[in-house]
């Protein structure tokens, strides 16, 4: 099964919220997170494609782990243990 993420085209209210989580429930799809006009949900291709025909205010889009943070340097480690305070 995928992750995919599911956007409100605008803002919603949370009954609005709500119904959207129950509808894909409903269809058999596990709704890992939910937030303000945004779901995270976790199912099978065909299903997400079911969910999003009846949510047609809401996009999806695959979920992507892709953002990595980056390393400091070397130096501006140093300078951030010099800085800190001593314990």
């Amino acid at each position: 099964m995928d992750r995919y993420v599911f956007y409100a085209k605008e803002s919603l209210d949370p009954r609005t919220l709500r119904s959207a989580r129950d509808t894909a429930s409903a269809m058999g799809v596990t709704v890992l997170q939910s937030g303000v006009g945004t779901m995270l949900l976790e199912a099978a291709p065909e299903d997400v494609r079911k969910v999003a025909r009846a949510l047609p205010q809401w996009r999806y889009s695959v979920e992507r782990r892709a953002t990595r943070i980056p390393e400091r340097p070397v130096a501006e480690r140093v300078r951030r243990a010099a800085a800190a305070p001593a314990r």
